[in-house]
């Protein structure tokens, strides 16, 4: 889904013209973006959170060349989902009736 989609689904389920549409959710954007700047985290109840991340300047190498380069330092966005968001997103991954359970070890995790 793209930006595009997403202002129709918008649209469609606020009853508004795809303009109107549009406008909602470039505002939510740039308020999501302004919470990274500012404080640096964002968190929306039953949805998730997006953090501001800091990566360091580190060793790479350029792809066309092979030879090595400095990466400069950069700041990116990290999401983590809701508990509330993981569980609909697997709803559909288990058998009727089945029940999400944690594993006991972190070896049962990797199994």
């Amino acid at each position: 889904m793209n930006k595009s989609d997403l202002v129709d689904r918008v649209a469609s389920s606020l009853g508004t013209t795809r303009g109107e549409a549009a406008q909602y959710l470039d505002a939510v954007l740039e308020g999501v973006t302004q919470g990274l700047i500012e404080d640096g985290r964002v968190k929306i109840t039953g949805f998730g959170g997006f953090t501001r991340r800091h990566r360091a300047e580190r060793n790479g190498t350029k792809p066309t060349t092979g030879e090595p380069i400095r990466i400069p330092a950069s700041e990116t966005c990290g999401f983590k989902a809701a508990p509330a968001l993981r569980e609909r997103l697997t709803e559909g991954l288990r058998p009727p009736g089945q029940v999400e359970t944690k594993p006991k070890t972190r070896q049962d995790a990797v199994r």
